[in-house]
């Protein structure tokens, strides 16, 4: 089923990032937590709009479970919250790290805290921060569960976000031919994707913002993970695989296509034509209620059937939302079930060595009754080999 959904590029409202906070302290109740501590930067610019870099002076937010939250920044940052940051939150600022004693951002910090209180802390909290929070400290994933199903706000930004990596990729598809080099479609796709940012964003938030474009030639195309040097140069015949992601003003998106120059190699026909069935198969079963485990078992089983089991790498798709690959996912041992407003990518993958890589790759909206692809581009064998 279709929807009918405007792209948006305007910076959340107030209303928006209050209703964010208000699922964050919903979860706190089920929890029955007093505080809540971030300082994941990812999940500290969910909640308030604000991007920063993880360095030795931390930011840390404390969401107590009602009542303003309370940001502890450095001094040197207060200018830069202030002018991103788009909630109402009660800003304390300390003055450097390391400090007199005293002085240091632990002795703001532990103030700010009941001792006797249950704290929730995130998973990926440095032990350096744990150690000073005070309390009884609680693992929990409350923001990133709170992330898990979009507003109409944040798929508004996700569309926009898919337009610009849809613009990379068509870019990429038109200059990539045998003997061009990594580095000038590198350049000309981000270039391509930068510049519609800026026209559409001008205020985008550049912490926030980042830009891929690339191929993987045949020849490497088998080690979806292996960094290829920049002066590789593409090659006739296939597979390639593109890799175009952006992550625009704070949504992640990608879009990632199989394709040949030129011609076809007979070897590659089958493991293309598998790959393509079970992204079928994936895509038949992405409704609500469908538990995602299943899709990755039956994708996996088809894919085994064809007799590509051992060239399975990865599972057959992630969430996406603020970052490119988060929860939920599309994985065996992931028992939860699809539900509307999801955001995943479909994304089985067979990779054979001295053959290459299969693998397109979709983002995609989970609707009331099945799936939306927010993404475009050629997928058939047919228009995936290009003239040369």
């Amino acid at each position: 089923m279709s929807i009918k959904l405007k792209a948006i590029t305007a910076p959340p409202s107030k209303e928006e990032l209050s209703n964010r906070l208000k699922k964050v302290r919903n979860l706190m109740k089920q929890q029955d937590l007093d505080y809540f501590i971030s300082f994941d930067p990812v999940n500290i610019y969910y909640l308030t709009n604000f991007a920063f870099y993880v360095h030795e002076r931390p930011f840390i937010l404390v969401i107590p479970k009602e009542g303003l939250p309370k940001m502890l920044i450095p001094l040197l940052e207060k200018g830069h919250f202030e002018q991103r940051a788009l909630i109402d939150v009660d800003s304390i600022t300390y003055y450097e790290f390391p400090a007199r004693s005293g002085e240091n951002w632990y002795d703001y910090y532990q103030k700010l805290i009941k001792k006797d209180s249950k704290v929730g802390i995130e998973p990926a909290m440095p032990m350096g921060i744990a150690n000073k929070t005070p309390g009884k400290k609680i693992v929990s994933e409350i923001v990133e569960e709170a992330r898990i199903i979009k507003s109409e706000y944040e798929i508004g930004r996700t569309i926009h976000a898919c337009r610009v990596v849809n613009k990379g990729h068509k870019v990429l598809l038109k200059k990539c031919r045998p003997k061009v080099l990594l580095f000038a479609l590198y350049r000309e796709v981000t270039n391509a994707m930068t510049s519609k940012i800026v026209q559409d964003i001008p205020n985008a938030n550049f912490k926030a913002t980042e830009t891929t474009g690339a191929v993987w030639p045949p020849s490497i195309s088998h080690d979806p993970h292996l960094i290829p040097h920049i002066f590789a140069e593409m090659e006739e015949g296939g597979p390639h695989v593109s890799i175009v992601q952006a992550q625009v003003d704070g949504y992640g998106v990608e879009i990632e296509r199989t394709f040949f120059l030129g011609n076809v190699p007979e070897k590659a026909k089958k493991p293309f034509a598998t790959m393509f069935e079970a992204r079928a198969i994936a895509y038949d079963l992405l409704k609500p209620g469908t538990i995602m485990s299943d899709i990755d078992i039956k994708v996996r089983k088809f894919i085994t059937e064809r007799g590509y089991g051992d060239y399975i790498l990865h599972r057959t798709g992630h969430g996406l939302g603020i970052t490119g690959h988060e929860a939920p996912y599309i994985a065996e041992g992931y028992d939860r079930p699809l539900e509307q407003g999801m955001l995943v990518s479909v994304e089985p993958g067979i990779y054979i060595p001295g053959i290459g890589g299969f693998r397109h790759s979709d983002t995609v909206l989970i609707t009331d009754s099945g799936y939306q692809k927010l993404t475009r581009a050629p997928e058939t064998l047919e228009d995936l080999t290009i003239k040369i």
